[in-house]
């Protein structure tokens, strides 16, 4: 490690120079390691799989998953004890644990080194270095957009999908109810993307349209599919956003009605309209009920947008996992879409208009108002912080966590804690972060979200020290080199909180 207190070697730690180019690209997404396969575990989501390589030596020369070659956590020797009777850390010995990895030099501007660090039950301050500088946080503002949302949607608040009789006779309408994780088949009751499923929609529409033959109120001839989209809303993409995080995956489309199939990833975009592939899967899986569709079968065929009345006739509905655990995944794989359609409801929810400015006016104020953050001159320009523009002090992600730590705000605690910071070294966007031996004492131990984009380079989250007292952390260094350097400022960071694990303070 002595290498990274001095000049930059040229050789890295991570040996990923034949990657630097991807990395140059990769660097501007939302959060998760410079290594592209973190990248792609971070946007696919927690239910998807990366692709299978073709050729009959692929089983035997694939790569080992990250959890086959992690480091086992070392089982206690003690029986484990709560956070609150281990001793709260000295101030001086936390900052001295760090100090070196702070130092380095792959962290760029010394000044643009921010750091907080808190006793996570009493929020005292532990190892400050430029808190208060506002400073460009990349993806962690994903934790004040998180703390806003729980105060709108409650945890267990789920998301409605509906089918609904149309105003014109033979027509069904699918009602958008905020759900953009449908699976295409039956729902799955003990998942999060794909706990509703299209074809649960379609079974209960085509035995409605049976149950109405003998009234007289079923359809003569073909079912014509239509949506309706009316429910909060808005742009597939903030306006802030360039082009680019859309056309190559970076970010999905943000829609009030989508498949989780469709959420993007990194060279693998969203559709341009995931609301017509959800009609499409609708039309095929009413076929298949037995059902005369018009449009089933043809790939092109568009739905109508429409408006249903209040009073519409219901055919079918189902609903989405707890908005908790649909909240904690947007987290754990920083899907950028995601979050930005969950504080749009809730922002709606809690009577702000949909549109980007009120949203993030709204996020502002709520930090104000139910955390009691200082937010003198921050900037809050999207809630995914995919946008340019958003400064937040380190110090208000601190406070952010603290508050989801010490029991004061418990619905932003059950998200967390539902998944919503990964593990290190295990899953979401820390699935292959922490790989160095020297990171070994937070493998198992830390949970941080991460944020990453061009020069930037963030994580916040908790960890509990090797007394047993659980910390928080927030650290960004906003003045970084590009390329190779990201993915070793990004071990820096790690280093940083594997110290804060080995702390005997």
């Amino acid at each position: 490690m002595e290498g990274l207190r001095s000049t930059p070697r040229l050789s890295t730690r991570y040996a990923l120079a034949g990657v630097t180019a991807l990395v140059v690209a990769l660097g501007a997404l939302a959060p998760g390691a410079g290594d592209p396969r973190a990248t792609a575990v971070e946007q696919a989501g927690a239910t998807q799989e990366p692709p299978a390589q073709d050729g009959a030596g692929s089983t035997a020369d694939a790569a080992p998953s990250p959890g086959e070659v992690r480091p086992r956590i070392t089982p206690a020797t003690e029986p484990l004890g709560p956070v609150t009777a281990a001793p709260v850390p000295d101030r001086g010995a936390v900052s001295g644990q760090i100090s070196d990895e702070l130092d380095s030099t792959w962290l760029g501007g010394t000044t643009r080194r921010a750091v907080a660090i808190r006793d996570a039950l009493t929020g005292e301050p532990l190892g400050d270095r430029y808190s208060s500088r506002l400073v460009t946080p990349a993806s962690t503002t994903k934790l004040l957009a998180a703390a806003a949302v729980v105060t709108g949607l409650p945890g267990n608040h789920t998301f409605t999908t509906r089918v609904v009789a149309g105003a014109d006779p033979g027509e069904v309408v699918l009602v958008a109810g905020g759900d953009m994780l449908l699976a295409d088949g039956d729902g799955d009751p003990e998942a999060v993307a794909g706990h509703a499923g299209i074809a649960d929609l379609a079974a209960q529409t085509a035995a409605s349209l049976g149950s109405a033959q003998g009234s007289g109120e079923a359809p003569e001839g073909p079912v014509r599919v239509s949506l309706d989209l009316t429910y909060v809303e808005g742009p597939h993409a903030m306006p802030t956003w360039i082009d680019r995080w859309l056309e190559e995956g970076y970010a999905g489309r943000i829609v009030q009605i989508g498949r989780s199939v469709d959420r993007a990833r990194p060279f693998n975009p969203s559709p341009r309209a995931p609301e017509q592939q959800v009609a499409r899967v609708f039309r095929e899986a009413l076929a298949e009920e037995g059902v005369d569709v018009e449009g089933a079968g043809d790939d092109d065929a568009r739905a109508a947008e429409v408006q249903v009345a209040d009073d519409a006739r219901e055919l079918a509905t189902v609903e989405s996992a707890a908005a908790r655990d649909v909240l904690a995944l947007a987290l754990a794989t920083s899907d950028n879409a995601m979050v930005e359609q969950l504080a749009r409801q809730a922002a709606v929810a809690d009577g702000e208009a949909a549109d980007q400015e009120s949203v993030t006016a709204w996020i502002r104020r709520t930090m104000v108002e139910d955390y009691g953050l200082d937010m003198t001159g921050v900037r809050i320009t999207d809630a995914s912080g995919l946008s340019d523009g958003t400064l937040i002090p380190v110090a208000a992600v601190a406070d952010v966590l603290v508050a989801g730590a010490d029991g004061s705000h418990p619905r932003l605690q059950e998200v967390l804690a539902a998944g919503g910071l990964p593990i290190a070294g295990y899953t979401g966007t820390l699935a292959t972060r922490f790989h160095l031996d020297v990171h070994d004492p937070a493998v198992g131990n830390a949970r941080a979200k991460t944020g990453t984009l061009p020069g930037v380079s963030s994580l916040a989250g908790t960890v509990v020290t090797r007394d047993g007292r659980l910390l928080v952390y927030a650290l960004t260094a906003d003045d970084i080199d590009q390329g190779a350097a990201a993915i070793e400022a990004a071990s820096v960071l790690d280093e940083v909180v594997a110290d804060l694990a080995r702390c005997g303070c």
